[in-house]
């Protein structure tokens, strides 16, 4: 697309190996496309950014004259592009022939990808605050699949260990066998696990933790059991022998250490960190995963330069592993914070969620807000039926978009896209090819939410188009290329929400 053909063009004429961008500008009046080359190569070569400007500026438009309309210097010395109309048009009836992701997104090597994530543990229901995890990996998944990577969906039980010991003697206290503690697991959902030994609750509770996740579309291709994966095959001990024998490990006041974390206590006992060096041994030798992304709440935050560098002490390169926390979720109603805890029993699940507001608008409200800023989660507005709720607003644009392809005559079949040269129109033709560059962004930042902002943008885009032009015309030619552009908008639209997993009415 566009954004490549620029930085393509521009590559030919700067040193080899110049680091630049080239990004949509916010406002439209500073261009379609914005590049910063210029300042790069003048600090580089102790020159004013605008003669450096000027310079690139008559080089690329005698190689691209008939690309651009303009390309103009802004600030100290930026380049912006402006797209000419029927280089638009071109490129724009290339995806109405093929609009399918893999034709415009290059992928020169697919990578085979572990992606972890949601994670809890089996002992309890899932949370409101598990979704926010669950369905931003579901849609990283989703589009690095469309993207051309071979990627495996995995849950990782955590069924062995202190917490499912927390769990059996949280059911013992509440059968009143043993004395109740502070740190103990509470709720109606413990109550319901009478006479469990631990395995069994832990069994009740993962099928239904399944069945939460089946009801929200989320799906995994792999349940990976920590107890018969790791300790029940010996891997905890063959992992350590593994790293014994790379000669990283040092004995000291009777424990086993890896750099500065303990891998075996004094007593004998293996830590979590060795578990989870052996399930990452599982992912990178044994697996041979080329990538593993995991998923994980904010309370891990500490843990991550800790997994890292015993990722490094198995030989595998740690930017192999990439690391997504979730930040916390606060759940508001009636401007009021509900408040949650699992082990006071005191929480919304997922399930409940769901029914409250829709899996689409939850799964919206979640995956609007970048992983790394804590959000508030406003019940009020996710049940509003409303053009005040985003998600509402997007699939009513859709079922608009629907209603006139149906009331669009058979015969509309083709069309001279060139006579597409209202602003309106020009504007959602731009949205429509941004969508192609944006998902190869996603797919190398992991950003999803950046889809929830593209597809809403594109709704209102749309939205202004069909208000102010109207489609079905006494003039057929015009008629056909607004047509096919009503078309292109209702596939895109419908296109990103599938991404998200959210649904696409054709009527509402």
């Amino acid at each position: 697309m566009f954004r490549k053909l620029i930085k393509d063009e521009i590559a030919k004429i700067v040193p080899l190996g110049t680091n630049f961008s080239v990004e949509v500008p916010e406002i439209s009046e500073h261009g379609d496309y914005s590049s910063n080359i210029a300042l790069v190569l003048a600090k580089k070569e102790g020159k004013n950014p605008r003669d450096v400007a000027e310079d690139l500026k008559n080089k690329l438009l005698s190689s691209l004259r008939a690309k651009w309309e303009k390309i103009e210097i802004a600030g100290l010395g930026f380049l912006n592009f402006f797209i000419a109309p029927s280089a638009l048009t071109a490129s724009f009836q290339g995806i109405l022939k093929n609009p399918k992701i893999k034709r415009w997104v290059e992928n020169p090597k697919p990578q085979k990808i572990n992606l972890e994530f949601v994670s809890a543990n089996p002992t309890g229901p899932l949370t409101m605050a598990n979704g926010r995890g669950g369905f931003y990996g579901d849609v990283l998944a989703n589009v690095l699949v469309e993207t051309g990577h071979n990627v495996v969906r995995e849950y990782y039980i955590n069924d062995a260990g202190n917490q499912i010991k927390l769990l059996g003697e949280s059911i013992s206290a509440s059968e009143g066998k043993i004395s109740e503690k502070e740190e103990y697991y509470k709720g109606e959902y413990i109550k319901d696990l009478k006479d469990k030994t631990p395995e069994e609750a832990v069994k009740v509770l993962l099928s239904k933790i399944k069945k939460s996740l089946n009801n929200v579309g989320i799906k995994f291709d792999v349940w990976f059991s920590e107890n018969e994966n790791l300790h029940k095959k010996n891997e905890l001990q063959k992992t350590f022998d593994f790293l014994k024998k790379k000669g990283v490990l040092e004995e000291k006041d009777g424990a086993v250490w890896l750099a500065e974390h303990v891998l075996i206590k004094s007593d004998k006992t293996p830590t979590y960190f060795l578990a989870d060096l052996a399930y990452h041994y599982d992912k990178f030798i044994k697996r041979n995963f080329d990538l593993a992304i995991n998923i994980w709440g904010a309370d891990h935050h500490g843990y991550v330069e800790r997994m890292k560098k015993g990722v490094e002490s198995l030989g595998v390169n740690p930017e192999k592993l990439k690391i997504i926390l979730m930040q916390l979720v606060k759940l508001i109603s009636g401007g009021q914070e509900v408040r949650m805890s699992k082990r006071t029993g005191e929480f919304v699940t997922m399930d409940e969620l769901s029914e409250m507001v829709g899996v689409d608008a939850a799964r919206w409200f979640f995956l609007e807000r970048t992983p790394n800023t804590q959000m508030e989660f406003d019940l009020d507005l996710a049940k509003e039926r409303s053009k005040k709720n985003p998600v509402y607003y997007v699939q009513y644009a859709h079922a608009r978009a629907c209603s006139v392809a149906r009331s669009v005559p058979f015969f509309f079949l083709g069309a001279d896209l060139s006579l597409l040269k209202e602003k309106e129109e020009l504007k959602l033709i731009k949205k429509i090819i941004q969508f192609y560059e944006l998902i190869e962004d996603v797919a190398e930042s992991f950003q999803v939410h950046t889809l929830t902002h593209y597809v809403y943008e594109l709704a209102q885009i749309y939205t202004s188009f069909y208000e102010n032009h109207q489609i079905i015309l006494e003039d057929k030619k015009l008629s056909r290329a607004r047509a096919e552009l009503n078309k292109s908008a209702k596939i895109t639209i419908n296109y990103v929400l599938k991404l998200l997993g959210i649904k696409s009415p054709e009527k509402m």
